[in-house]
């Protein structure tokens, strides 16, 4: 699993989560995620919107923002679907969240501006 940057924006509870340098080839939106992968097909990005709303769902240990120190992810292909496998740690604990993605096949039409 590699290790990602993150930041967030506490008044709009967004959350970014990225590889330092990496860039966007295009992206997966599904519900309140936005997944980024580079040409390669490489996880680079995820946007999570309502971020602290989202985790109350997805953890069963970690919820407060403010406590979490390090986030991990890995990208697991199978057949037409992509597997993203993020890990969150925080100062008490670590939980892991599996995620299917449908792979994507085309460069993002916002990239060309």
């Amino acid at each position: 699993m590699e290790r990602f940057n993150f930041s967030y924006d506490q008044e709009n509870d967004d959350l970014f989560i990225y590889l330092k340098g990496a860039r966007s080839f295009g992206a997966v939106e599904l519900g309140n995620f936005v997944f980024d992968f580079d040409e390669d097909e490489n996880l680079v990005a995820i946007q999570i919107f309502e971020a602290s709303q989202v985790f109350l769902k997805l953890l069963k240990k970690i919820v407060e923002m403010n406590k979490i120190k390090e986030f991990r992810a890995e990208v697991v292909n199978f057949r037409n679907m992509v597997m993203i496998r993020l890990e969150v740690s925080s100062e008490d604990d670590n939980e892991e969240i599996v995620m299917p993605i449908p792979r994507i096949k085309e460069k993002s039409g916002a990239l060309n501006y």
